[in-house]
């Protein structure tokens, strides 16, 4: 399995500790991250620069991920210019959110949900056309209708060839068990977001993220929080599994997100070993 981490993450800790884009990389590096793992208008925006440094300090582009609105724009092809992206970047897939159901307009919950599985079918046949797979993840935001298992589940079972991309601390949104929701999705999976969350603040200025029912959880680098990532990176291997694991860590007191995520690509290092 190779070691990913979040491009974001690593950007906002480094920003908040004044230290230079290839300085971090190359703390990223050094701790064990192998690939990174990045936001589509990031790396259109920075292309000219990212990609060279990439290249010079040896890091690989494990992925892309997007936002789109297909629930009220379900003709947007813009999906083409991430997947694209994503092949000049030499990375094998991409993350594409599709966007959160909206209350204020009269489409109804199930037209935005079928205008949604709608621009997803056809970007997971121009992904294969390109080469890229095309995936979603178990979003954790209540006004996406794949929040939950059964959420995700019907986008998967009704998009012939969409992969799942697995974020380990995002099923908290209903507090389902996430090892449930392995076992659900593990034949789709493609790539894993490795995300842990705890119960009481690791910082002072951490953000908490509530739940459906009102509990806190609070960021944690990997290993430190209460997700059960050991037990989903075993059945990741009994599964014989070679894609990535990829360290995230959004919602941390800033100065202290940096070494956060590295601990947690040490921590992944470590027990993948």
């Amino acid at each position: 399995m190779k070691i990913a981490a979040f491009y974001e993450n690593i950007k906002e800790g480094r920003i908040a500790l004044g230290l230079s884009e290839e300085e971090a990389l190359k703390r990223a590096l050094d701790a064990g991250m192998e690939k990174i793992y990045i936001g589509y208008e990031n790396l259109k925006n920075n292309k000219e620069d990212l990609l060279p440094l990439f290249s010079r300090l040896g890091i690989g582009v494990e992925g892309l991920h997007a936002f789109f609105r297909f629930g009220v724009e379900p003709e947007d092809e813009s999906y083409r210019d991430v997947i694209d992206l994503a092949k000049d970047a030499g990375a094998g897939n991409v993350l594409l959110v599709p966007g959160m159901i909206r209350e204020d307009i009269s489409l109804s919950f199930e037209i935005q949900r079928e205008h949604m599985a709608k621009a997803m079918r056809k970007a997971v046949a121009y992904g294969k056309e390109k080469g890229i797979d095309v995936g979603m993840e178990d979003f954790d935001g209540k006004a996406a209708p794949f929040s939950s298992i059964d959420g995700l589940n019907w986008f998967i079972q009704k998009i012939d060839g969409l992969s799942c991309c697995f974020d380990t601390g995002n099923f908290v949104v209903y507090e389902e068990d996430p090892l449930l929701a392995f076992d659900t999705f593990r034949e789709k999976i493609t790539v894993v977001h490795i995300k842990d969350r705890a119960r009481v603040p690791l910082h002072p200025d951490d953000r908490p993220f509530l739940t459906e029912k009102g509990t806190k959880f609070y960021p944690a680098p990997a290993g430190q929080g209460v997700m059960p990532i050991l037990e989903t990176v075993q059945k990741l291997k009994e599964d014989g599994y070679s894609g990535a694991l990829v360290a995230e860590l959004y919602g941390c007191t800033p100065e202290y997100m940096l070494d956060g995520i590295l601990d947690s690509v040490r921590w992944l290092k470590k027990i993948t070993a």
